[in-house]
């Protein structure tokens, strides 16, 4: 491990890249929304089922990536993963909606597994005292890459471009990737993790369950801002498309700050379940007040703000697994793993559940003012569950 100390911090920046190009152009549909409905000729609820898929996919495969990876190796794994992502967005290029949903599909087989399996080498790689900066660092990329997908979206010269430079993109990013990367320093073995057992403990802890369903309410109240504010900005209150985008990317681009303060803030005072709770409630008052203010200015303030305190939420969420070992006895380090599967599974639900089947129906029918209020809803409803949780020990 010694002789590899240095170079974990590779490891991480290729596993950081990877992960983050899978997201750079899927999210530009978020600001392309009415360009797609469009060119497909679909409607708002076929949009956002497209749009929100790679989710569904990725959650119904967090199990079975898991224990493929446990097979062939984690490095082995996320390159195989990095290279069908490739294939979705170079498919995505093609005309038709059935191609379009072919391509999230396919897309959403390469997410899951590399979403489950990058977070293997941060343990193998990194000690127990810098695991958690890690894992910190790692999901800035999703971030980031997100953001920037939305920010740039419209310069484009077409939507067949956009895909095909971004199947290009990813499809270097795994190269270089599978070409430096190893599954762990000389000596070290990612263990496998007896991942049913653990799902099955987890299942049975209402600590479990409660950062499940936490996670799973965020992702169903966050998703629909980024997947329709874009073009409920454009069509209720005349903000062009690519100005509507770069605000909505906010959600998400200071959230790598707050990612770091917040949980950092909470373990300082031991008090987890009351930042949830905040910032929960915090997100979807300055949402509805970006909204509700109609107006530009107020807008990148007040979205810039709910993306600050947003990010604070799911860390401490997908914290629970790794600390509750520590404070239950009935939870042994060996069930992490299932644990996070379980966590993982309700994320990709809660991202994939909401905007098509609930939240644009509803918006549809009667207003995006509505529909975002239900958004907000959800969001700040997951801080019911925080009472399910214990405070991580000191």
């Amino acid at each position: 491990m010694e002789s590899y100390s240095g170079y974990r911090w590779v490891v991480l920046g290729l596993a950081w890249l990877l992960f983050g190009t899978l997201f750079l152009f899927w999210y530009d549909m978020g600001t392309l929304a009415p360009v797609l409905m469009e060119t497909y000729g679909i409607d708002q609820t076929t949009y956002s089922l497209a749009f929100t898929l790679p989710w569904l996919i990725a959650g119904l495969l967090s199990f079975p990536a898991g224990m493929f990876a446990d097979r062939v190796g984690v490095r082995t794994a996320a390159t195989i993963g990095g290279v069908i992502a490739a294939l979705g967005t170079f498919v995505r290029a093609y005309p038709g909606v059935e191609t379009l949903l072919l391509s999230q599909a396919i897309l959403g087989v390469g997410l899951g597994i590399v979403f489950v399996n990058l977070p293997k080498l941060i343990n193998a790689w990194f000690p127990p005292h810098q695991v958690g900066l890690a894992t910190g660092i790692y999901l800035t990329s999703m971030m980031i890459f997100l953001s920037t997908g939305m920010v740039i979206a419209p310069y484009f010269p077409s939507w067949e471009y956009a895909n095909t430079l971004g199947g290009g993109v990813i499809f270097i990013a795994t190269l270089i990737f599978a070409a430096f990367v190893k599954n762990a320093p000389p000596g070290v073995e990612i263990p496998k993790a007896p991942v049913i057992e653990g799902a099955k403990a987890a299942l049975s802890n209402r600590a479990i369950w409660g950062a499940a369903l936490g996670t799973f309410l965020a992702m169903s109240g966050m998703v629909p801002w980024q997947a329709l504010f874009a073009t409920a900005a454009y069509v209720e209150l005349g903000i062009p498309i690519a100005v509507g985008g770069a605000i909505v990317s906010l959600i998400t681009n200071p959230g790598w700050v707050g990612s770091f303060v917040f949980p950092a803030l909470s373990a300082k005072t031991g008090k987890v379940r009351l930042y949830i709770i905040v910032l929960s409630i915090l997100f979807s008052a300055l949402m509805l007040a970006a909204w509700f203010s109609g107006d530009v200015n107020a807008m990148w303030v007040l979205v810039g703000l709910a993306g600050f305190v947003a990010a604070g939420v799911i860390p401490h969420w997908m914290a629970v697994p790794a600390y509750l070992p520590f404070v239950d006895s009935r939870m042994k380090p060996e069930y992490i793993g299932g644990a996070t599967g379980v966590l993982n599974t309700f994320l990709c639900l809660g991202g994939f559940l909401s905007t098509p089947f609930i939240i644009a129906p509803i918006a549809a029918s009667s207003g995006f003012t509505t529909a975002f209020t239900v958004a907000a809803i959800f969001f700040a409803a997951q801080g019911i569950f925080a009472v399910l949780i214990p405070e991580p020990p000191k």
